[in-house]
């Protein structure tokens, strides 16, 4: 009796363990469309209980213009979501959602977030070059003083962008600098202003890979430099169009980095000495997309089978365990009309639609 009464209790207790309510929360960022000098843009918190819209609270408005020049800018780059709690836009700037306040208003490249601190990179012609740190426990922010300080791999290397082509320079603390490749390319065009530096992935301390674009930007050849012999080879290459924002890297392992281009994501795969377009994003929380824009949209894939086709940005495509959001868009002709939100409920299963408008962007999901 007394067994078949601790089974019950068991299968009771693991029941409700299963049975536990699942709270997730989105952040996405909207724009005012009434302030277009200060470009202010409304944060607010999606909640979902069990994968089911339950309501939104407005957390903050911040200011994206001040002073005619940017100042916080959640569309600018990646944005990044910390412990649940801060969002790291991609020009560096922290916001704090639980208390609800701008933390850093400056500007700097995030590197890494670890334990209770974010560590940014600095490089620019008047600040100098320096790595820097928020504090997350005390709410400050300083550069790091200590000279062999370093938070990534690699050494200085950076493209010397005065004339056409570019050329790739090192430069050796307290030492003249060196000239490694003569030929780097000519720069990623028609993203407007200045060309951006093209991307750069550092294997190792020695090693690193970069991308070279030729004079009509309709190609690029991927390069592994040996910074110690200054030594090239060719990895890949890869035909290309123009496109408005600038190539990123993301990697993936020791072996594998992916750029991300327009809607394409270009694996470079340093193991199997290749550079290959992929059909589908790498799975994230089992969820991918098509890469490619199609006259239907994008088909989503979870677990690799296919659950539905959509019109969306790449970039506002969002997962998290058991559930991903996309900013569904209806298009007309060379026009685009944002028509709410998209977010997959893995407990019917099935997509849903939440009403909202003015979408700027979606930040990501955090645990509620």
């Amino acid at each position: 009796m007394r067994f078949r009464l601790y089974i019950i209790f068991f299968l009771i207790g693991n029941f409700g363990a299963w049975a536990q309510d699942v709270k997730q929360g989105l952040i996405v960022v909207h724009v005012d469309p009434e302030s277009k000098a200060e470009f202010k843009q409304k944060i607010y918190n999606y909640h979902f209980l069990n994968g089911h819209y339950t309501g939104r609270d407005e957390l903050l408005v911040v200011s994206g213009k001040k002073d005619g020049k940017d100042y916080i800018r959640t569309d600018l780059g990646a944005p990044t979501l910390y412990n649940n709690r801060y969002l790291i836009t991609g020009i560096g700037n922290i916001i704090d959602l639980k208390e609800k306040k701008v933390l850093f208003d400056g500007r700097a490249n995030l590197v890494r977030c670890s334990n209770d601190s974010a560590i940014f990179y600095t490089n620019d012609a008047f600040k100098g070059k320096f790595y820097s740190v928020y504090n997350f426990k005390t709410n400050s922010y300083g550069e790091v003083k200590n000279l062999v300080f370093k938070a990534r791999a690699g050494q200085d290397v950076e493209f010397d962008k005065t004339t056409a082509p570019f050329k790739l320079n090192l430069y050796p603390p307290n030492k003249p600098k060196v000239e490694l490749v003569k030929d780097a390319g000519y720069g990623q065009s028609g993203t407007g202003g200045t060309t951006p530096d093209p991307s750069m992935w550092w294997i190792d301390n020695d090693n690193f890979v970069y991308a070279s674009y030729n004079k009509d930007n309709t190609e690029i050849t991927f390069n592994k430099v040996t910074v110690g012999s200054k030594s090239s080879m060719v990895i890949g290459k890869v035909a290309i169009k123009s496109e408005k924002e600038p190539a990123k890297i993301e990697k993936i392992n020791n072996k594998q980095t992916v750029m991300h281009l327009g809607s394409r994501q270009i694996l470079i795969d340093l193991g199997a000495g290749t550079v290959t377009d992929q059909a589908f994003s790498f799975p994230s929380n089992g969820f991918s997309y098509e890469c490619k824009t199609n006259a239907y949209g994008h088909i989503v894939k979870l677990n690799d089978k296919e659950v539905g086709k959509f019109h969306f940005q790449t970039k506002n495509f969002k997962t998290e365990n058991n559930i991903a959001a996309l900013v569904k868009e209806l298009i007309v002709g060379e026009d685009s009309y944002q028509q709410g939100l998209g977010v997959w409920n893995n407990g019917k299963p099935g997509w849903e639609k939440v009403d909202a408008e003015d979408i700027l962007i979606l930040a990501g999901w955090i645990k509620e």
